[in-house]
């Protein structure tokens, strides 16, 4: 798994657990993931993770006042962000022979 630096932030077998960070910690700063899957046999699969603003972000802070979450706390430490899919499932072809 790569960020959006193209740094490798995890490595290993399936199935696993990662914890992945939401913010780079710049204002408004989200992140961007690549999970590539490869297997003996199979064609490789490279899929996005992608961090999205959330419910609680874009409705939670009305009664908070709003200006504050939305533009003081969340957008630095990432509260504001849900990475998706949040569970991913990839599909991964045999190779053919046939090409």
């Amino acid at each position: 798994m790569q960020d959006e630096r193209g740094f490798s932030v995890a490595q290993g077998f399936t199935p696993q657990t990662v914890e992945l960070e939401k913010s780079t910690g710049r204002y408004f700063g989200k992140k961007h993931y690549l999970l590539m899957l490869e297997s003996p046999g199979y064609v490789p699969v490279t899929m996005p993770i992608e961090a999205r603003a959330n419910l609680w972000y874009l409705l939670g802070n009305i009664p908070l006042g709003g200006s504050p979450g939305w533009l003081l706390v969340d957008p630095f430490y990432g509260g504001m962000y849900d990475l998706k899919p949040e569970h991913p499932r990839a599909f991964m072809n045999p190779v053919s022979a046939r090409g």
